[in-house]
């Protein structure tokens, strides 16, 4: 029985190596080569990379979106490229209200490439607000790219990326990058921690309650041999 644990816990770790293994190559994934934003297809979904200049003074914020059952913001930054124009980018999901001031790390200075999927423009529809934040920021309910473009000093493209990978890669308080979907939801690492567990139950509980098994009948057959020999003999008649 012991065995058997044993094999599930070895199965279920190698299974957990397996799994590691795959969200790894998923993420390399998110940041491979892809056609450069302005000579894209222009299909919605589709990979793209972009390589330009963060303005990080012209921020604008797409409220009310939702990541694990909690409501954030995802923070939209234009990034100026080398013939003059900009693309905006969504650099992640930050938890915080839609009308309060945002706390972020900037984006990376310098030169940065990034690597995402392309989006169209959404308009805006007769009944959506547009709010201003305590930082200065807008904050819009979907991507209207006229309207975020009407805010700017350049001319942004007529598409916009959703970043999954950014280099030089954001580090401390930047906006959450999305993640590579697991490839089934089984914590395996637990599941192989707990059949370890039940094969020290028959490895140590089974040698304890022998020793315990034993201990008790010690005394019953000392008793047992002490009242024999104290049990006087019968006469023997002639």
């Amino acid at each position: 029985m012991a065995a058997l644990f044993v094999f599930l816990g070895i199965w279920q770790f190698d299974r957990n190596t397996h799994k590691h293994g795959i969200e790894v190559r998923e993420k390399a994934a998110y940041a491979a080569a892809a056609p450069d934003v302005s000579t894209a297809s222009g299909r919605d979904g589709s990979r793209v990379e972009a390589r330009g200049t963060f303005d990080g003074a012209h921020e604008t914020v797409l409220r009310n979106q939702v990541k694990n059952d909690n409501v954030g913001i995802d923070v939209l930054t234009p990034l100026r490229l080398a013939n003059g124009t900009a693309v905006l980018v969504d650099r992640g999901w930050v938890r915080a209200a839609g009308t309060s001031g945002i706390t972020t790390d900037p984006p990376p200075g310098g030169t940065a490439v990034v690597h995402g999927l392309e989006h169209g423009t959404n308009p805006l529809a007769a009944q959506d607000t547009v709010n201003h934040l305590a930082d200065g920021r807008i904050a819009v309910p979907r991507v209207d790219l006229a309207a975020i473009g009407r805010t700017l000093p350049y001319k942004l493209l007529p598409v916009w990326i959703e970043a999954q990978a950014i280099a030089p890669q954001p580090h401390g308080n930047a906006p959450a990058l999305p993640q590579p979907p697991p490839p089934d939801p089984v914590n395996h690492m637990e599941y192989a921690i707990e059949w370890f567990a039940f094969a020290l139950i028959p490895l140590i509980g089974w040698p304890v309650a022998l020793r315990r098994l034993l201990r008790q009948r010690k005394p019953a057959t000392s008793s047992t041999t002490a009242s024999a020999d104290s049990t006087t003999p019968v006469a023997t008649r002639s």
